[in-house]
């Protein structure tokens, strides 16, 4: 059910500007690519690639809204929702959900998966994992399967492992997150020195309470609690729960080992 596609139907320039807006860190090499769409060279090989794509069962929404590279892959059964760009090389397996207001740049995300009002730049998602609304995943950042990366999570440099959940309002920068995590609301890992770039680890089966923050380069040991607004300046030992500013240990009464 291909409706008759006018090219002057689709977006105006400003509106893609406001899409770069919205990119805040505008990484070159997405900028490039977006900037490409406003040739009518580019927006005739968008037109053929949506009418490739919904006749190999890909269900596109809104054709008017929706821009898709020739050199993108979607399998059948996936779902695009208005105002969603596909850029590069990404590839998208079956039965997922894309958009709407979202940009895949470079990625590619397994089945059955989805990304909602979400950008999704350089990285992989697993299969069964949801990302958004309003999740910002960059640089080479590796989403495992059924992950649930939530509103307002940013994810840059790192590598989720499955069954892990961090769904609101976190940072997760350079980190290296094992299986069956929770990480509270308002978690942030400290990444940044000043001058560089540092990496920490959670091992798997820990909890992590809201809006604590590790200040890395540290380890958190496997099935460890991180008590709530708790600030972690060193390696936590495995099946240990810590609590405070400066995080410490708590013994089994409950009470602070200084």
């Amino acid at each position: 059910l291909l409706p008759n596609i006018q090219l002057s139907k689709y977006l105006p320039q400003s509106a893609i500007r406001l899409l770069f807006n919205a990119v805040y860190e505008k990484p070159e090499k997405l900028d490039k690519q977006l900037k490409k769409k406003l040739t009518e060279k580019h927006f005739k090989s968008d037109i053929l690639q949506l009418e490739k794509l919904i006749e190999k069962g890909v269900q596109i929404i809104d054709v008017k809204t929706t821009f898709i590279d020739e050199t993108v892959s979607i399998e059948k059964g996936t779902v695009v929702f208005p105002s969603t760009y596909i850029l590069g090389e990404s590839k998208i397996s079956t039965n997922c959900i894309i958009g709407p207001n979202s940009v895949i740049s470079n990625s590619e995300i397994s089945s059955n998966s989805s990304a909602l009002y979400s950008i999704i730049l350089d990285s992989n998602v697993g299969k069964n994992s949801n990302i958004g609304p309003y999740s910002y995943v960059r640089n080479n950042s590796f989403i495992e399967d059924n992950v649930e990366i939530g509103n307002f999570v940013e994810v840059k440099s790192s590598k989720i492992g499955s069954f892990t959940k961090s769904k609101h309002l976190s940072y997760l920068g350079d980190l290296v997150v094992e299986n069956n995590v929770n990480l509270g609301a308002g978690f942030v890992s400290a990444n940044f020195d000043g001058t560089s770039k540092n990496k920490s680890k959670i091992e798997k089966d820990s909890f992590i309470g809201s809006n604590s923050t590790l200040v890395s380069p540290l380890t958190v040991g496997k099935n460890t609690i991180i008590g709530a607004g708790s600030v972690v300046l060193r390696d936590v030992p495995e099946d240990t729960t810590v609590a405070g500013v400066p995080a410490k240990k708590i013994d089994q009464e409950g009470e602070i080992d200084d």
